[in-house]
């Protein structure tokens, strides 16, 4: 599978169709894990079974609403590859609790958010409310950490996984602190998704390893990887909000600039435009409510100043060094299955 955005059609408007992302699946590489991720899938279902009807059908709405099962996948895949041992039960139950964090972490990110949509279904917010919606997530939450807490030796895990939830906060505060403001330097942005994104997907495959048996520098390795790859599946997202088609991500373009984020091919243009484009990118930024002619203002002043081009080049090197972190794993379907993961996450479209 190739790793990378190619241009399909000429420009048009002044956007590089280079920089759109090409269609791309998981495709059959999952095949080795997907008893595996079945059997994830019962226990999902299962858990989400409340006697209260109204959490069993927000729960349900939510589990069934399209998610790519990206974490569950990561966790299942390093356990079988560090190939030590796999205690089904444990795997089973970490990478459903993980999925367990993942949903109850965009349930409250469409409350604050107040989206309407997500992956092109209405979100349980739109359709039940904010606050039953709120609660509702931290009833998955605490399911995830129910699903653990009944084996002792899942200590070091809900470590990770508790150590993760609070970046993702402190990531998610981070990112409101900074909104509208077209000065925030790499260094903030970096931390920004790497708390939002990229150490939950690294805490996922670390977490794996570690309940496959693996030793400290397997699961060090791992975690790299996960992290690498977190980060490359943020800035594939910052490509998506400008350039995917809403039909497919489940949301309008320009989403992130309505909403303030300043995200990476929008920091690459900054950097290197002139003072009155970056003036004029504050002035629209700073207003309470933007058009779509503000969203197809500033994609073409990227596209002009090659930031979604730079931005694609930052994801296609994250995953490069995913890939090198698995270079000490032996030859397997499961090493063929990461290494193919991470060449999916820059070619998606979705």
């Amino acid at each position: 599978m190739e790793a990378t955005l190619t241009r399909t059609r000429p420009e048009t408007n002044g956007i590089s169709t280079a920089d759109t992302p090409t269609k791309a699946s998981p495709g059959h590489y999952l095949r080795c894990i997907e008893g595996d991720l079945a059997r994830v899938e019962e226990i999902l279902v299962q858990v989400t079974r409340s006697d209260i009807g109204a959490v069993r059908d927000i729960s349900g709405h939510t589990l069934l609403s399209g998610g790519k099962r990206l974490r569950p996948a990561l966790g299942l895949l390093c356990a079988r590859l560090v190939g030590r041992d796999f205690p089904k039960e444990r795997a089973y139950a970490g990478a459903a609790a993980a999925e367990l964090i993942h949903m109850a972490s965009l349930m409250h990110d469409d409350v604050v958010d107040s989206a309407p949509e997500r992956r092109g279904v209405p979100t349980a917010n739109s359709l039940y409310g904010n606050g039953i919606t709120v609660l509702t997530g931290d009833y998955l939450f605490a399911k995830a950490v129910s699903l653990l807490v009944h084996n002792d030796e899942n200590l070091r895990v809900i470590r990770i996984f508790s150590d993760i939830t609070v970046g993702m906060t402190e990531g998610e505060v981070l990112q409101a602190a900074v909104a509208r403001n077209p000065d925030i330097d790499m260094e903030t942005y970096e931390e920004i998704i790497a708390r939002k994104t990229a150490s939950f997907l690294a805490g996922c495959c670390e977490t794996g390893a570690i309940i496959g048996g693996a030793t400290d520098d397997e699961a060090s390795r791992l975690h790299a990887y996960g992290l690498h790859l977190g980060m490359a599946f943020q800035i594939v997202d910052d490509l998506l909000d400008f350039l995917g088609d809403p039909k497919k991500t489940g949301k309008p373009l320009g989403t992130d600039l309505r909403d303030g984020r300043v995200t990476l091919p929008l920091l690459h243009t900054i950097r290197v435009t002139d003072a009155e484009t970056r003036q004029h990118i504050r002035e629209i930024l700073g207003r309470g409510s933007l058009s779509d002619a503000d969203i197809a203002g500033v994609t073409a002043t990227i596209a002009r100043h090659g930031g979604f081009e730079q931005a694609r080049r930052g994801a296609e090197e994250q995953v490069e060094r995913a890939i090198d972190c698995l270079g000490r794993f032996s030859e397997s379907a499961y090493r063929t299955a990461l290494i193919e993961q991470a060449r999916y996450v820059v070619a998606r479209d979705r």
